[in-house]
């Protein structure tokens, strides 16, 4: 079984570029709304990791320099 790679944080940004483009179209129905707004908070989820992961990753290797975080 081969593992997937997960989206950048550049793709999953474009995603809920997208996603929010959607939402904002005069023409959306009601429950296609709902479907896109729980897709977007998973989105916003997924940014929020990515940046926790990078925020992690640079107090490491401040730390591994010596530098005072």
């Amino acid at each position: 079984m081969t593992k997937q790679a997960e989206p950048s944080y550049q793709e999953v940004s474009d995603q809920l570029d997208a996603v929010l483009s959607r939402l904002q179209q005069p023409d959306i129905q009601v429950d296609e709304a709902v479907k896109l707004y729980e897709e977007g908070l998973a989105l916003a989820a997924a940014l929020e990791k990515h940046l926790q992961l990078a925020e992690n990753t640079i107090t490491k290797l401040k730390t591994a320099a010596g530098e005072r975080v």
